[in-house]
């Protein structure tokens, strides 16, 4: 059940996890800092999503970590100190020197991050939610979703007692009856979704324990993970009938390699379109339209319409490539759909709401949705002339920011390319400038300054046969383009060297 939330308390040992899936549950924004005899850990959160982790403590710190796994020498790690300029964070600093690839650096702070999230599951803490904290722009961000985080971090515990204390309890195992806990992004193993499948509410811990075939150790494990991710919850009282078993599909843990893939497919921009148009739109439509149904619906019919709707908007699908950057609007969709359910999904607020829809007419809803349309498009095209100075300026990280929210207000095929060009400056932002690009040329086909920011992309990469697919798509549509022509030859000429080399 839902932990009581305080932007500040305490808790004690187990007692991170319930406050972290709260955070997820309300979609939350900001930074949560945790305090302790060792020092203070924090944790940022995006839509929800915990978005990075850092920690005061000097071991826990990226160098000394880097150092700790042989990733650093310590002489150079104290000579990039150093030199560290004012204002740049030591990761990006590293990869701006060549010691760390962008790739590299994120899976450093990915390992890092459970590490320190396994010593938070195991310490009790005074802790403080920063409300509207925003990780800096210019930081990198976690490319696990949070549920994979806490597996990551319980797996990472070593006693077997500690982790009897993150799933304590003699009480009857359910499955999650959170939509959002139920159909979270996570990669299980072969115990931990068997364990799973075996979970109907009616058996307490020590009755799972006995019918699953493996250790105790391994039970113990396993079960710890289901239960501080919120895939299972431990409850005093058993269930009615028997539940559903639940059915988790496996993910994988690194971040999709998207980069092979020329331009995203029709149907992956015309469904990155639809969830940027809905998420704009939710909120104004009426709860039965959230849905795509009619007042006559059935319970049954609301109840099935929200949980395929649910997985169909969830947050963590922003782990795939084509949405990875629209997680906020993934959040923003889901949190319409929690609402309307919450009137719909009781018979008594579903006909007190139907009285309030009978008595409404939305005689001015057309022209309330044209001023809100002149309102965006006013806003859309202040943001680009405020960009377009602040880059001239030398201000990336603001013009990135109003660029990323034109973008998103109006996705046009040229709002995308000046935000990846934009993007481009900061070597931790390439992947991101990527996506944005593949989704400009599937807007606009024959967008040409996205196929020629593309093909420098692939340049830079040392991917020939990229950057030369690039090139020809152009002549696709603008066979006359001397440029395009010249810049063909140029690398047939190399391909040439190449093999006499």
């Amino acid at each position: 059940m839902p932990v009581e939330f305080l932007n500040n308390g305490w808790f004690e040992v187990g007692g991170l996890p319930p406050l972290v899936r709260e955070l997820v549950r309300r979609l939350a924004i900001g930074r949560l800092d945790v305090k302790n005899s060792e020092g203070v850990r924090h944790l940022w959160f995006e839509a929800g999503q915990v978005s990075a982790v850092a920690s005061d403590l000097e071991d826990e710190k990226l160098g000394k970590w880097l150092v700790s796994r042989g990733t650093l020498e310590a002489y150079r790690m104290a000579i990039m100190l150093l030199r560290q300029p004012d204002g740049v964070r030591f990761g990006a600093f590293l990869v701006q020197e060549g010691l760390l690839t962008p790739d590299a650096l994120t899976k450093e702070l990915e390992t890092l991050s459970v590490e320190i999230v396994s010593h938070m599951l195991l310490a009790p803490g005074d802790y403080a939610f920063l409300e509207g904290e925003r990780l800096p722009i210019d930081a990198a961000s976690l490319g696990m979703t949070t549920a994979s985080l806490l597996a990551a971090a319980v797996r990472a515990v070593h006693e077997q007692t500690h982790l009897e204390r993150l799933a304590d309890g003699d009480g009857f195992v359910w499955t999650s009856q959170d939509a959002l806990l139920m159909y979270q992004k996570v990669q299980l193993t072969p115990q931990e979704g068997y364990v799973l499948s075996r979970v109907d509410g009616t058996s307490t811990v020590p009755q799972l324990r006995r019918l699953a075939p493996m250790p105790r150790g391994e039970f113990t494990r396993a079960l710890a993970v289901l239960a501080v991710t919120g895939l299972l919850e431990i409850r005093p009282a058993s269930a009615t009938k028997p539940l559903a078993p639940t059915v988790v599909e496996a993910q994988p843990e690194a971040r999709p390699d998207a980069e092979e893939a020329l331009q995203y497919t029709p149907a992956q921009q015309r469904e990155y379109a639809d969830v940027i148009k809905l998420a704009g739109e939710i909120r104004h439509r009426d709860y039965y339209r959230r849905f795509g149904l009619s007042p006559g619906a059935t319970q049954d019919q609301v109840h099935s319409r929200y949980l395929d709707f649910v997985k169909l908007y969830h947050p963590d699908r922003a782990r795939e490539p084509h949405l990875l950057s629209l997680r906020s609007e993934l959040a923003e969709i889901y949190s319409g759909l929690q609402e309307a359910y919450q009137t719909l999904g009781h018979p008594e607020s579903r006909a007190r709401y139907e009285k309030t829809l009978s008595t409404s007419h939305g005689v001015d809803a057309y022209k309330e949705e044209e001023r809100r349309r002149a309102a965006l498009r006013s806003l859309v095209d202040a943001n680009l002339n405020r960009a377009r100075e602040l880059l001239r300026a030398g201000d990336v990280g603001m013009a990135v920011q109003l660029l990323d929210q034109a973008a998103r207000l109006n996705p046009t095929a040229e709002t995308l390319v000046w935000l990846a060009r934009a993007e481009f400056k900061n070597p931790m932002w390439s992947q991101r400038a990527l996506d944005h690009l593949k989704h400009a040329v599937a807007l606009d086909p024959e967008c040409t300054q996205a196929w020629l920011e593309l093909a420098n992309f692939w340049a830079t990469r040392n991917k020939i046969d990229h950057q030369r697919q690039c090139l020809e798509k152009i002549l696709e549509y603008d066979p006359d383009n001397v440029d395009v022509k010249a810049g063909l030859s140029s690398l047939k000429r190399r391909k040439i060297l190449r093999k006499r080399s």
